[in-house]
């Protein structure tokens, strides 16, 4: 039991003396910033697209982070409900499956961005945008139109 006791006291001063020399580190002094960085999604959040057009081919669009208050080197993951055909720290290529859509219908897919500064040891930023696809009756007349105007 004395032995019990006697590493309990010691552990005890070792703590205690550990946290009077420690120090807090923030990581590019945070502390002296006077406002949040900022991270927002650009791009192609509206698309319109004719139903014939989604009936054969995916969608596509182009997004770009813009930043404010960040330092590079960033480290950026990209979570998206489409298919990534490409990406970059800053900018992101998505299609969206829009087969079997109905002219009148809007989808809706959320794209999102994470953002960490300077070698994931600074400002972690959390970002999302919703991005709409109307999917549109076709412009072009029907046949039965075409010749009802030829016999005219």
């Amino acid at each position: 039991m004395n032995n019990t006791l006697a590493d309990v006291k010691r552990t005890q001063g070792q703590a205690s003396h550990t946290s009077m020399h420690g120090r807090l580190y923030i990581p590019g002094d945070l502390a002296t910033t006077s406002s949040s960085p900022k991270v927002v999604i650009t791009g192609d959040i509206r698309l319109r697209v004719t139903e014939s057009y989604a009936a054969h081919r995916p969608v596509r669009g182009h997004y770009r982070i813009e930043m404010e208050g960040m330092r590079e080197p960033l480290h950026v993951i990209w979570i998206v409900e489409g298919n990534v055909l490409n990406h970059t720290v800053h900018a992101i290529d998505v299609t969206f499956d829009m087969r079997g859509t109905p002219a009148g219908e809007t989808l809706t897919r959320l794209l999102t961005a994470q953002v960490t500064e300077s070698n994931e040891q600074g400002c972690i930023v959390h970002t999302s945008v919703f991005v709409q696809i109307s999917v549109v009756e076709d412009d072009f007349p029907s046949r039965d139109s075409l010749l009802d105007n030829a016999s005219l």
